[in-house]
This record gives C-alpha cells, structure tokens and sequence, in this order.
C-alpha cells in the first residue's frame, strides 16, 4: 500500500498522529522515510500507552461501572489483542484499523467514567483517599512545629491552623462513616480552605526555620557554586574546542559568579542573612545556571559511543527473543519494546546529523529505558 493511503486511513479512522511524529518531523518527511510496519508500530505502542492508563482508571472501580462502560472496555481489550496479533503476523494494515478502533473504544471509556466520576462510590472512595493522603501531611507539619519550637521560633499561629485543619478533615471521615456523604462533602470543602491557611503558615515557619539555618545553608552554597563553576568553564573549553558555541553557558557563568562573589564577601564578615539573601533574590539566575551546566555536560557525552553499544545490545537482544519464542515463550510485548527502541534510535541517529545533541540524547534516553525492559524480560525468563 503506498504511504498517502496510509495516511488516508489515520485520518478517515481516527485522526491519530503518534506523538514521536508530532514531536520529531514533519508528517511528509516521516512519512517518506517510514514503511508501514513502522507506522503500525508508532500506533500499536500509543495504544499500549492509552490502554495503561484507561487500565489505571477502571480496574480500582470496575465493580462499580455501568453495564454499558464495562461492554466498551472489553471491546477495546478484544481489538487491542486483535491489533497485537495481527501486527506480530505482518498484517499491518489491519492492526492500524483495530487499533485505531480500540482507541475510539478506550476513549469513549473515558468519556463515560467522566460522568460517573460523582456518583456516590466514587465520590466516597475520593474523600477516603485524600483524607488518608492528608494524614501524612499532618506527621510532616508536626515535625517542622517540633523543629521550630527547638529553635525558639513562634509557632503558635501554625498549631492553631494545624488544629482547625485537623479537626475539619476528622469531620469529613466522621460523617463518612456515618453515610452522611453530604456532610463529608461539605466538611471536605471547609478543611480544604483551612488547609490552605495551613499550608501559608506552615511556609511562614520554614522560612523561619531557613533564616535560623542560614550559614549552614550559605556555606553550603559557596561549595556546590564553586564546584559547579569549575566544571562549567571546563565544559566550556572542551565545547569550543570541538567548534561548539557555548555563549548561553558563558554568560549564565559570567552572572553567577558575581552572586557568588557577594555571598563569599558577605559569608566572611559572617553576614549569614544578608548572604542567603542574596541567594533568594537570585534563584533564577542559579537555576538556569545550573540548567545550562548540565546541558553543556550532555553535549560532551560520547553520543555516537552510546550509539554503537546500543546497536549492539538490540542485536543481543533480538537473537535473545527469537529463541525464547522458539521455545513457545510469548514475547510479544518484548518484541514490541524492542521495535520502540530500535525507532527511538534512528530518530536519535537523525537528530544527531541535524547537530541537534540535545533531541539525540533524548532520545537515547527513551531507547535505553526501552532496551531495559526487554532485557529484563530476556533474564526472567532465561
């Protein structure tokens, strides 16, 4: 079949543009480079995905879903299976319609669990799950009221705010186990504002606590900025001798370091506020600093060394599998993972002669997590 009638069918069918296509390339140029096993394989692994996370959705409530939504879910799980099956056996064309029409099914799961999203199971198992979520707040907020009162800070307005919020959310459980879920939702609304004095107390007293801690934290500074420097300006020769232009990375250091030439005068007339200070009124320019000094260290990884191994491993790998299948082990999701892997690289391998280290690298990434699996699936069952 020739590439624009599989391009007709995407959009007569579902309208599907896997996400690698609308991140990497312009639809025309993919499609000129892929084959329809490719493009199958880009869709049959966003079904994986969407099917994932449809899964994480139904199975805590299946039990208590309508008819109707449960007969829409099975019938994705059966297309997702025939899409699967037909793709392992070279019938490409259609595992795209199959899986295109176990996303339309999925998708129409998702509408219908919209609408049942509050009901009253739903509603209750919610409240039970953010009341249980909220008690280890509470453990987190005792112990800065603990350290604080170690340091001699005033934390009378945070426990007085702890107070109310705990006993809020105690509410909401109270009239849950009652059944009176309309009380347990009108208690949650009333804890959740007092959550959220809470939470602007609470941020008052860490800030206390910071100030308390402010040499520790200063000095902390100076080393991990006077590290990082040293790597930057390293970096920094290293990319220009290999005709790089590292002028972002040069002008984030220029700034830093004039922060950190503040905070080190300040430190030594043990000005410790006024140099954490500093600090805060330039975070921003720290991170970016901070920012550009990892993007500067990816750039002088040995991209194409990381390349060659990986092209090694995915030929270990499929020998690896074609065995396993021999001897009548289904390896179908591996063989999936490893076709993703292999896809991943070769856009890393495009990226790469575009000068593009940062999208290849990436993209390596997403291979090497791939390739992981697999092997992993390889030593279970070895």
């Amino acid at each position: 079949m020739k590439f624009g009638a599989i391009w007709l069918i995407l959009i007569l069918v579902g309208g599907l543009i896997p996400i690698s296509i609308a991140q990497n390339q312009p639809n025309d140029e993919y499609l000129g480079e892929q084959n329809e096993d490719t493009i199958a394989g880009e869709i049959i692994d966003q079904l994986t995905k969407l099917s994932n996370f449809v899964d994480a959705k139904v199975k805590p409530i299946e039990d208590k879903l309508p008819p109707k939504v449960l007969e829409n879910y099975k019938k994705a799980g059966d297309f997702k299976e025939k899409a699967l099956s037909e793709y392992q056996n070279g019938k490409y064309i259609g595992a795209i319609q199959d899986a295109l029409t176990a996303m339309r099914y999925y998708k129409e799961v998702l509408r219908s669990l919209e609408a049942v999203r509050e009901t009253p199971e739903v509603l209750k198992q919610q409240i039970s799950e953010e009341s249980a979520r909220v008690i280890a707040y509470f453990t987190y907020v005792e112990k800065v009221i603990t350290i604080a009162q170690r340091k001699g800070i005033n934390t009378k307005n945070l426990e007085k705010a702890y107070e109310s919020t705990k006993s809020s959310y105690n509410e909401v459980l109270e009239n849950l186990k009652a059944g009176n879920l309309e009380n347990a939702k009108n208690s949650l609304k009333r804890a959740r504002e007092n959550r959220i004095e809470l939470d602007k107390e609470l941020r008052k007293v860490i800030a206390e606590i910071t100030s308390k801690n402010a040499e520790t934290l200063v000095r902390s500074f100076l080393i991990k900025t006077n590290q990082s420097l040293t790597i930057a300006e390293k970096a920094i020769e290293d990319a220009k001798t290999r005709g790089l232009n590292p002028e972002e990375v040069e002008r984030e250091v220029k700034m830093v370091r004039s922060v950190y030439l503040q905070v080190e005068r300040l430190a030594k007339e043990k000005k410790w506020k006024e140099a954490l200070q500093i600090i805060r009124e330039n975070a921003g320019k720290i991170e970016r600093f901070f920012r550009a000094v990892e993007n500067i260290r990816r750039e002088n990884v040995n991209i194409m060394g990381i390349i060659e191994t990986m092209k090694e491993r995915i030929k270990r790998d499929a020998t690896a599998l074609a065995i396993l299948k021999n001897q009548g082990i289904n390896t179908a999701r591996a063989e999936l993972q490893l076709k993703g892997a292999i896809n991943e690289l070769f856009i890393s391998i495009n990226l790469l002669k575009k000068n593009d280290i940062n999208g290849a690298a990436f993209h390596l990434q997403r291979a090497d997590k791939l390739l992981k699996e697999v092997e992993e699936f390889i030593n279970a069952n070895s």
